[in-house]
């Protein structure tokens, strides 16, 4: 059965496609002038000497958080109108799973980029991994090992994962043919276009305040006040939470979700004050 049923259910869904869509396009030029052992000397070579460098950086970085912010979207309109129960438990499970593989890819682009929003991120990353008990130091070789070998890993699970959700997305959760149809072209340019007016600079808020990417910023603040081994939980509890609705939706478990949104939005406020 389709996870597309009905108008209402279209706009976001398809917005989230085609972002992730553009993003992946972009991501196949960019990575033939990008080399992981020289990070950020290679974003600033492909901005100042690849022709339309700089706009397929600043349009791979806006399509991707556009893709990770309507998915999210996505997700919170299935919950509020109930589509999940038009689904079975894997066909939801996978569709959770999605979002936290495109909240890694995006976490990924960050550190790729080598700038000080990477390197910060990526340190956070990697100790708050180190501080779990038992699994957490091998969870990091897996998935990370920046202070063992550098980016390398990171780039082949950017790599990798893209391919996997690109795959995944049109094979199981919807047709390459009903995106790519005239009348849904709008999508797309609502993703380009905004780029050739805005710029998405290397360093943002340089002088002013190190911070890592804006949606792990809430947990950076969370750092200062909570233990790592917390931390770390409180980052799964969303997945947690979200796959409920399949296999055991518990009274209540909307109450949780909002709250759980306005304490990381309190967080994320916080570290800007």
């Amino acid at each position: 059965m389709s996870l597309l049923k009905g108008p209402v259910y279209l706009p976001l869904a398809f917005l989230s496609s085609a972002s992730l869509l553009v993003s992946a396009i972009s991501g196949m030029f960019l990575s033939f002038h990008y080399f992981y052992n020289q990070p950020l000397l290679s974003v600033l070579q492909l901005e100042a000497q690849v022709p339309l460098g700089c706009l397929l950086r600043n349009i791979h970085y806006f399509s991707s958080q556009i893709a990770l912010i309507s998915l999210f979207l996505h997700l919170l309109e299935s919950i509020y109108k109930k589509f999940y129960l038009l689904k079975g438990k894997i066909a939801w499970f996978f569709l959770v799973l999605s979002f936290f593989i495109l909240l890694f890819i995006t976490f990924t682009g960050y550190l790729l980029r080598g700038d000080e929003v990477g390197e910060l991120a990526g340190n956070i990353a990697e100790n708050l991994l180190l501080s779990l008990p038992f699994l957490g130091e091998w969870i990091n070789r897996i998935f990370l090992a920046i202070s063992q070998i550098g980016l390398s890993r990171v780039y082949h699970w950017h790599i990798f994962l893209s391919f996997f959700l690109i795959f995944g997305l049109f094979i199981w959760h919807i047709k390459i043919k009903a995106l790519l149809r005239w009348e849904r072209i709008f999508y797309f340019l609502g993703v380009i276009i905004p780029v050739f007016f805005i710029q998405f600079p290397l360093k943002p808020f340089q002088g002013l305040i190190a911070r890592g990417p804006w949606f792990f910023v809430g947990a950076q603040e969370m750092l200062k006040f909570l233990p790592p081994q917390l931390v770390f939980f409180w980052l799964l509890l969303p997945f947690i939470l979200l796959q409920s609705y399949s296999f055991y939706p518990f009274k209540g478990i909307n109450i949780f979700i909002l709250l759980y949104l306005i304490i990381y939005i309190f967080f994320s406020i916080l570290f800007f004050l």
